[in-house]
């Protein structure tokens, strides 16, 4: 419970609005030491949060990289 605080703290320092989804995600990318995909983030939160689609997640992390608080890897062939 002390994450989600310490979670919800570090998003409003951000000005996003913690909601369940961006705390999921946002937890999800502070225990994994990864690149995760939409598509990783989205299986591996599917099961928690039912009503999640991949969308969401796509939006969240683009809102992360708009205000800073992700950075967005891009892998060329």
């Amino acid at each position: 419970m002390e994450s989600i605080y310490k979670h919800r703290q570090y998003l409003e320092s951000y000005h996003i609005r913690p909601s369940v989804q961006r705390l999921a995600v946002i937890d999800y990318l502070w225990k994994n030491n990864t690149h995760p995909t939409v598509e990783q983030i989205y299986e591996a939160l599917i099961d928690t949060i039912p009503t999640l689609s991949k969308t969401t997640v796509y939006n969240i992390l683009n809102l992360f990289v708009e205000v800073g608080l992700v950075q967005e890897l891009t892998i060329d062939e």
